[in-house]
């Protein structure tokens, strides 16, 4: 859902903790807004708060680290549900506009759907509470350190905006996961409670790019953009995930077998790779399988590959100088549930081998599987 490359910080209770580049821009910008924030409150409503210097701005920059830190138990809550009702979850993903879990497998259950989204804004419900009593205790106390106040300040109205927005009944936002859960409770039908959700998170999103042009003009210039930008991510999200529920219902009870494979040609591994090159020049195929003398499959050659190979030395070399070994990451048996499958292709460019036995099917990249699957779900 989210291209580019991403970075590891981290594994937590088995899960893998990643951030999006997109998530530096916003926390350097969070950051630095905040440690504004605390330099006017220095200077007027709270003098003398922080010492002279750069103190405010590194203030900013923790308070902006625990807030993530906040997010990303937001998460986490949604990921402890989750297993719990026996749902894996392969990865949290910090971005742009906050963190998103990557389940490998969809909720079947209204109820379950309705625990995991509604435990998010508890915990941050819970820890807009704790940060508020920290700070009501050091209000209280004149011989604690009151640097720490207008921190905490921050962190409680910021954490208390977060539960509040994520409420909102529009998918994807916690609320509008909430909605579809009791929509689909009620009706037992998840494409039209999606479908409903979905509408909802497009209004909400439609509402908040009006506001956010309203505080353009209104020469709040920051508040207008930024609130236009997330409209536009949550409106691009609704539509994007209502798709995505749309296509995993259409393949839900399919088998790999059921695609519409091009069954490959059996290239022997004593084939010149001028044999090969003119294979590939028919079959639009990112490898061709190759098997010894007894028929047994020992790989593939992929096309890229070949094509690293001069020409002119093709008809000096066999396919066995290309080779690469079949390994069980390649292979896809035609009984495999198709999301299975799909859930496996992590790589565009992922070489598999749909096999039946002794037989090749087909054979293609991560790229094609995709294909082919959503070819098979529009029809």
């Amino acid at each position: 859902m989210f291209p580019g490359r991403k970075i590891r910080i981290a594994r937590i209770f088995g899960i893998e903790i990643e951030i999006n580049p997109t998530w530096l821009i916003i926390f350097l910008l969070v950051g630095y807004s905040l440690g504004e924030t605390m330099r006017d409150a220095s200077e007027s409503t709270h003098p003398g708060r922080f010492p002279a210097g750069p103190w405010p701005w590194i203030f900013g920059f923790g308070t902006a680290l625990i807030f993530f830190a906040c997010l990303l138990a937001h998460e986490l809550s949604h990921s402890y549900i989750a297993r719990r009702n026996g749902v894996n979850i392969r990865r949290i993903t910090l971005f742009l506009f906050g963190g998103v879990a990557e389940m490998s497998e969809d909720v079947s259950d209204p109820g379950i759907e309705f625990r995991m989204a509604v435990v998010g804004p508890l915990m941050t419900f819970f820890l807009t509470g704790v940060f508020y009593l920290i700070f009501r205790i050091i209000e209280a106390n004149p011989n604690s350190s009151q640097t720490w106040l207008v921190p905490l300040y921050l962190l409680v109205y910021i954490n208390l905006f977060v539960g509040v927005f994520n409420l909102l009944p529009g998918f994807p936002l916690d609320g509008g996961r909430i909605f579809r859960a009791i929509l689909w409770k009620i009706t037992g039908d998840v494409k039209m409670a999606t479908r409903v959700a979905s509408y909802c998170g497009e209004g909400i999103a439609v509402l908040m790019g009006a506001l956010g042009a309203y505080l353009l003009f209104r020469d709040s210039l920051l508040s207008g953009v930024w609130l236009m930008l997330v409209a536009a991510f949550i409106f691009q999200l609704s539509r994007v995930s209502y798709r995505q529920t749309l296509f995993k219902l259409a393949i839900a009870d399919k088998l790999v077998g059921d695609l519409a494979l091009e069954e490959p040609p059996i290239i022997d591994d004593s084939a010149t790779l001028a044999i090969l090159a003119n294979y590939f020049s028919v079959y639009n195929l990112p490898a061709l399988p190759i098997v010894d003398g007894t028929g047994k499959i020992l790989g593939f050659v992929s096309r890229d590959d070949l094509e690293s190979v001069n020409p002119s030395e093709r008809d000096l070399l066999s396919a066995r100088r290309l080779i690469s070994p079949l390994k069980e990451e390649h292979v896809i048996g035609f009984d495999m549930p198709l999301e299975q499958a799909i859930h496996r292709a992590s790589r565009a460019d992922q070489i598999f081998v749909i096999i039946n036995g002794e037989r090749v099917l087909g054979i293609l990249s991560g790229d094609d599987l995709m294909r082919y699957a959503f070819d098979m779900a529009r029809t």
